[in-house]
């Protein structure tokens, strides 16, 4: 009796095992197909992306990435929805009116270049994809734009309630999120175009050289805003 006890209670527990393992093994598959497109669209760009390439990256058959995504439009919207809701995420943080203007701007403009360079080839496959396929940013805008609006009108806020003070010179808000924007991405988008005069991959420049841009960016942005007081 005791035996079959045992061994009753044995493929009980193996069972389990085995249910546990069937069904994390679908998540795991879903898993390894976004970071294998997440990898390919950002080396190669939409169009030559195949899901073909993503597929034998990820370890998958064809049949399978097709189980889990229709389309390779599918599987791109889900790659660009979860870097752009990193991205917004990040922001979260630096969204306080608790502490003081400057400290508040500067670490969001600390955040946004700290994001991009953790993705050094989102903003050139961004560019690219907006050129080439502007339908699919299209897509994504209801998504998104909402979010990028309140961080946007957060920050226009504050730089008009220090303006009205008298504590930082006149300035158009918008021209100045404008110039904080462009000056963090141009330093990425120029990535490739050095890249390939130099042979250093963009996501190989070492990190004093992109922190020394990061200072140099939040030095303008201050001397812009408190300079000529």
């Amino acid at each position: 009796m005791n035996i079959n006890i045992s061994v009753n209670m044995e493929t009980f527990v193996n069972k389990g095992k085995s249910e546990n393992m069937e069904s994390r093994e679908p998540k795991h598959k879903e898993q390894a197909i976004m970071e294998a497109a997440e990898e390919l669209f950002l080396e190669m760009g939409y169009n030559q992306a195949t899901t073909t390439l993503i597929a034998k990256r990820a370890g998958v058959t064809h049949a399978m990435l097709h189980y889990y995504f229709r389309t390779k439009e599918h599987v791109f919207m889900k790659v660009l929805e979860k870097i752009l809701g990193e991205l917004m995420q990040s922001f979260r943080p630096v969204m306080s009116r608790d502490e003081p203007f400057w400290e508040t701007l500067e670490k969001g403009i600390s955040t946004h270049f700290d994001f991009l360079a953790e993705h050094p080839r989102f903003v050139p496959f961004l560019y690219d994809t907006m050129i080439h396929n502007p339908e699919l940013i299209d897509r994504m805008k209801e998504n998104f734009l909402p979010v990028m609006e309140r961080v946007f009108k957060f920050h226009v806020g504050r730089i008009q309630e220090e303006i009205a003070s008298g504590r930082i010179c006149r300035i158009d808000p918008v021209q100045l999120m404008a110039d904080i924007v462009t000056l963090n991405l141009s330093a990425f988008l120029l990535m490739p175009v050095a890249g390939r005069l130099t042979g250093v991959a963009p996501d190989a420049l070492d990190n004093p050289f992109l922190e020394a841009r990061k200072a140099e960016i939040i030095a303008l942005v201050r001397y812009r805003l408190y300079g000529k007081l």
